[in-house]
């Protein structure tokens, strides 16, 4: 007889959500660099900022995918996203003007830093439908059983995370960035 303890993650509906999530995040991320590495747009402070957001709202889609679904995921997600979501908005902001061409080039008419901003809010209410959803799941059961897909994308994830890191490096050095950076620092 089984052990009503554990639970295999793999069966919920949640988890594959999750992991499309978390797939999408990594896309994102990966979008972002083939601006930055092929089109050569260097990210600026704010775009920085929301490469971080995402990154930290894909982790907590990661452990929701890896561990189960739990409140305090959903709650990293939703303040992780609020905080993409002000970074997106402040950029925003400041190319509102008429005539201000924005930063960077446009995908389907809008700036990397509006759609960043429509993902953030898109992912707050997925996270939020996620906890109404879930709402009988969170109750701390012992969960087990990742599969080979938490274990790629959270890799993915991390290799990710710390491209971002040696980008930013590259491109403020250790220091706070001033205004747009014009190219890496240390290939000038």
């Amino acid at each position: 007889m089984a052990n009503s303890s554990h639970v295999t993650i793999s069966g919920y509906p949640s988890h594959v959500l999750n992991s499309l999530a978390l797939a999408g995040i990594c896309v994102s991320l990966l979008v972002a660099f083939y601006y930055q590495l092929i089109l050569g747009e260097i990210p600026c402070p704010l775009c920085m900022l929301q490469r971080i957001g995402l990154m930290l709202v894909g982790f907590g889609f990661f452990l929701n995918v890896r561990f189960g679904a739990s409140a305090i995921h959903y709650a990293m997600i939703i303040l992780s996203a609020i905080v993409g979501a002000g970074a997106s908005l402040r950029q925003i902001l400041l190319h509102i003007t008429p005539g201000d061409p924005g930063f960077g080039s446009a995908v389907f008419g809008y700036h990397m830093y509006t759609w960043g901003f429509i993902a953030f809010m898109a992912t707050i209410i997925f996270a939020a439908i996620m906890l109404v959803v879930d709402r009988n799941r969170l109750s701390g059961q012992s969960l087990h059983g990742a599969t080979w897909l938490a274990s790629l994308l959270g890799s993915l994830l991390l290799i990710l995370g710390i491209a971002n890191l040696a980008s930013n490096i590259l491109v403020c050095g250790f220091a706070v960035c001033s205004g747009d950076p014009q190219g890496y620092i240390f290939f000038r």
